[in-house]
Parts: C-alpha cells; sequence; structure tokens
C-alpha cells in the first residue's frame, strides 16, 4: 500500500539553495550546494526573583538564530563566496539580502507524479518546492574559499561560507 504524500517524509538531499538578486550578486546562485544548514532559533529560559520570593520564576528571554554553514565544491571562475564576503568587509551598498533555501519532496520530482505551480519560488529545472525556508537581512560572516591543501588527498576541494541572518520565515507549499 502506497504512503499518502501529506504523510511521507522529506529527504536530506533534495533541496536547492539561491540568492535574492542583490546589487553584487547578478542573478542569484546556482543550485549546486552539496550541504546546507537549516535555519535554527534558540530561545533561553530567563531567571527571575522578586522581592522576599523563595523561588524563582523563568520568562522566556531573547532569540537568538544560529547561523547557516553553505558549502559546494571548488569550480573554476566562480567565486561568488569571495565576492559577497568582501563587498560585505569593504561596506558596499546592498551586501545583505534573503537566502532562500527551497526542500523537496519526492512528489516534487519527475516520475512521482509533480505538482502543478503556484505562488513557489521556482529553480531554474522547473521544479517547485514543498517547504521553503528564508532567511532575511542576511549578510556573510566566514569564508573559506577552499578545502585545506593536501597533496596525498583525493577529494574534491570543497569552499564553505558562514551566513548569519536575522529573522527566517517558513513556508509549506502544497
Amino acid at each position: 500500500m502506497a504512503r499518502a504524500t501529506a504523510t511521507d517524509f522529506f529527504h536530506n538531499m533534495r533541496f536547492g539553495v539561491s540568492l535574492d538578486n542583490s546589487s553584487f550578486l547578478t542573478g542569484g546562485w546556482p543550485a549546486g550546494f552539496s550541504a546546507c544548514s537549516t535555519p535554527e532559533a534558540t530561545q533561553e529560559a530567563v531567571e527571575y526573583r522578586e522581592g522576599q520570593m523563595v523561588y524563582t520564576q523563568k520568562f522566556p528571554g531573547l532569540p537568538t538564530m544560529s547561523d547557516l554553514t553553505l558549502s559546494k565544491g571548488v569550480v573554476l571562475q566562480r567565486n561568488q563566496f569571495y565576492d559577497w564576503m568582501f563587498s560585505t568587509i569593504e561596506g558596499a551598498a546592498g551586501y545583505r539580502a534573503a537566502v532562500i533555501i527551497a526542500h523537496f519532496h519526492r512528489a516534487a520530482l519527475p516520475g512521482f507524479g509533480g505538482i502543478g505551480a503556484n505562488n513557489a519560488t521556482t529553480i531554474p529545472d522547473g521544479k517547485v518546492p514543498y517547504r521553503q525556508y528564508t532567511c532575511t537581512e542576511a549578510f556573510p560572516i566566514r569564508c573559506k574559499v577552499a578545502a585545506d591543501l593536501d597533496a596525498t588527498a583525493s577529494d574534491v576541494s570543497v569552499s564553505e561560507l558562514d551566513i548569519a541572518y536575522e529573522a527566517f520565515s517558513i513556508a509549506d507549499i502544497t
């Protein structure tokens, strides 16, 4: 018996990442990342004791957003991570951007009875995500342009970019 699409699980390997059209990068990024952390919000409990009270009360503290980490293989003549990082360091206008992480369900893939177009952001190959995370007011805080060099390794060189952001939203697109 087949599982209902609404109760089927998401898979980690079906995602795409893009950047809004900012002045320092035209056309956004291609969806070629090998790894991407998802947005995370945390909130600490703050203890407060008033007057003669014996026990403390706990209240919600200030929320914090974890940083995103994007990884992709190093490709010739593709320096978007470096360009964005140094436009931020140099204070170029419009260095903040919205980072959009699209999470695809198996039903959105060819051969699984894909979904129709709606208000969702589509990636270049025409697929529509089932869930979309939008991280607003994002800017880079760490850029590693390539993996550490090792003459005995046979791995692909991977560049990394850590991004700080102020808020995120989740849109379930069905």
